[in-house]
């Protein structure tokens, strides 16, 4: 197996664990059709692994497959983490189970962007804080006591004012203005229902006031993620993790809470604080799931021509025809 990607000669981190390849930390696997990818950590493209050391390694993938825990899944690719690698199964999965350590993950890489804000802010203020308190004699224990609170509306403060990037912005059908949003502005968007969409969003116009656009796939994705990463900040919201999680599990996976948060079309700031945070992880959810969706497509195409050239061994059809048999024995986990 090479060691670099092939679309953007990024190294290809990591061992490659249960595939045996020497390098990836997330592999993709189709067993029906003796495929075997290495993802890049750096553009994501997946690197098809050379025939002659696919079809021994696919089965021992397989196997760590069924031992893992499915996170995400569309009725094509399936997420699973196994032990530290990250495993992506093409083909009919096994039922979505949302996991825990995803959401743990996602919330400790929030909290150590939250330091890079906070703790400069703190010792900036504190040295002023001394300052001023030295000089006019006041209580600089009040002053300390509202410090995390000075610092941590420094950091809310900064993740509403990013912009939601859009390929194309929406212009507002009331007044008109092309609609340069910001995290801050969906507070008062509302989850709709689009037939051909998993997701719909209808956003306000800053300038009007008024409803403005309706948001649909990818765009409405970024926008809620944007909104809610934004919405969710405040260390209230963090602490109802596991209830929000439970939420997720309780609707019966992300695809169905969006639904039922869509039927009844409150505003992003008008859903209770657990629910919203249940929001943001099924969005994440099924946006991850959906890119991972498309890039197996990608992929397959460029799988397919590559066997179609260098494959016209009757030993390797006889292969996978074998895992294809193999594979209709086996039983979903979950």
């Amino acid at each position: 197996m090479y060691r670099t990607c092939a679309f953007c000669d990024a190294a290809l981190s990591g061992d490659g664990g249960p595939s045996g390849l020497g390098v990836g930390r997330r592999i993709a696997f189709d067993e029906q059709r003796g495929r075997l990818w290495v993802v890049c950590p750096a553009c994501a493209r997946w690197n098809l692994a050379p025939l002659d050391d696919r079809l021994e390694r696919i089965e021992a993938v397989a196997r760590a497959a069924r031992a893992g825990r499915t996170v995400a899944a569309t009725a094509q690719v399936s997420l699973i983490r196994w032990e530290r690698y990250e495993l992506v199964r093409v083909g009919a999965p096994p039922r979505v189970e949302l996991a825990g350590w995803r959401y743990g993950e996602r919330l400790k890489a929030r909290e150590r962007e939250r330091a890079l804000v906070v703790v400069p802010v703190m010792v900036a203020a504190v040295g002023v804080g001394i300052a001023v308190n030295a000089a006019a004699g006041g209580s600089f224990g009040i002053f300390f006591w509202n410090l995390g609170r000075l610092a941590d509306g420094a950091y809310v403060a900064l993740l509403g004012s990013r912009r939601v990037i859009l390929p194309e912005p929406p212009i507002c059908d009331a007044c008109g203005t092309v609609l340069r949003l910001r995290a801050r502005h969906l507070r008062h968007g509302r989850i709709t229902h689009e037939r051909h969409e998993s997701l719909a969003l209808l956003v306000q116009c800053p300038h009007c006031g008024a409803e403005a656009a309706l948001l649909t796939g990818t765009d409405a994705a970024q926008a809620l993620r944007r909104g809610l990463t934004f919405l969710n900040a405040a260390r209230s919201a963090r602490r109802r993790a596991d209830v929000a999680a439970r939420h997720v599990d309780g609707a019966g996976g992300a695809e169905q809470l969006i639904r039922d948060v869509a039927r009844s079309e409150p505003t992003l700031a008008g859903l209770a604080p657990e629910r919203r945070l249940a929001l943001e992880m099924a969005v994440d959810e099924v946006a991850e799931v959906a890119e991972l969706e498309r890039q197996w497509k990608d992929a397959e195409e460029l799988a397919d021509i590559a066997d179609g050239v260098l494959s016209q061994s009757e030993e390797i059809d006889e292969h996978l025809r074998q895992l294809k048999a193999r594979g209709g024995d086996i039983q979903p986990s979950g």
